[in-house]
């Protein structure tokens, strides 16, 4: 809905599409690094949700991380929607909410089903990518076109529309439960990511987890966590619990599981000891180079 700001100047784009009224830097800077953050988290749970799809398996993804995960995003949305918060941190929380009900479904979906799937290619088709050049396209068109028409119909008329909703403060019962909330959110956040990292270590392999999720996923931590520090900062001490939220999982990516165990266990190559019985001889072979034909008479042990 169109709506117009108090204070002059400011961006009619943003009042028409977002209704947030954007005039100074550091306004206009947080809203760039929040939707930076929204891009980037957009991005990053689609090649964890379609790599478990395709895989047709869930072993790599460690349930104690998924249930810290979601138990803290329900705490975040509870918490965005009691207290003050950026437009942006209302929209990743529901945004949140609504894809962990896919990932808890693909887990629970392909670590209890009795029946086993043979895994699809993950290599991504033209077709594939250009139904979401399509799409992304599709959606950023709709999305310029109202907010010009918008700016336009502000810049003509602007006395005919009404100034945009200020973000309620809330009472004091709402910002103490809403911080209890925040911080029970941080700690779940934080403490869900060593429970990731143990379950890549004990399986040695990170076949499962999408790297790109974990990049994306730092991206986007790193930037919301800019855009809610620079939007005040003089008021980090009731944005702390977000701040924790927010840098720490994204230390954690960077330090131990992407660089760590990503570097360590992503190249790792299993190969196979495989004796001939006609040559009467042992090779060392990589196990992608073996085929069912090949093994036929042969004795098998294996390697790492």
């Amino acid at each position: 809905m169109i709506c117009k700001c108090q204070n002059k100047p400011y961006s009619y784009f943003i009042a028409t599409v977002f209704g947030q009224c954007i005039g100074t830097e550091l306004q206009w800077t947080s809203f760039i690094f929040g939707w930076i953050s929204i891009c980037a988290w957009l991005v990053a749970y689609f090649p964890q949700i379609r790599m478990t799809l395709l895989l047709r398996k869930s072993e790599a993804i460690s349930t104690l991380f998924l249930f810290s995960w979601v138990s803290g995003d329900v705490c975040n949305l509870f918490s965005v929607f009691l207290i003050p918060t950026l437009f942006t941190q209302r929209f990743l929380a529901v945004f949140f909410f609504l894809v962990d009900v896919v990932l808890i479904s693909e887990h629970l979906y392909f670590t209890k089903t009795k029946k086993k799937y043979k895994s699809l290619n993950l290599k991504m088709s033209c077709l594939e990518l250009t139904i979401y050049l399509i799409v992304i396209i599709f959606l950023f068109n709709d999305l310029f076109i109202y907010g010009a028409v918008g700016h336009v119909q502000l810049v003509s008329f602007e006395d005919k529309y009404s100034f945009c909703k200020i973000q309620s403060e809330g009472t004091k019962t709402q910002k103490y439960i809403g911080t209890i909330f925040a911080y029970i959110a941080s700690v779940f956040y934080v403490g869900s990511k060593p429970a990731q990292i143990y379950k890549t270590k004990q399986r040695k392999s990170v076949e499962g987890v999408s790297f790109a999720n974990i990049l994306s996923t730092c991206i986007g931590n790193v930037s919301q966590a800019v855009s809610v520090i620079i939007e005040d900062p003089n008021n980090l001490l009731e944005k702390m619990p977000f701040i924790i939220s927010f840098l720490i999982p994204a230390f954690l990516d960077v330090v131990s599981l992407h660089v760590g165990q990503f570097k360590t266990y992503g190249n790792k190559k299993r190969t196979l000891r495989v004796k001939d019985f006609n040559l009467e001889s042992i090779h060392t072979v990589e196990m992608n180079d073996l085929r069912s034909e090949n093994t036929v008479n042969t004795d098998v042990s294996i390697m790492r």
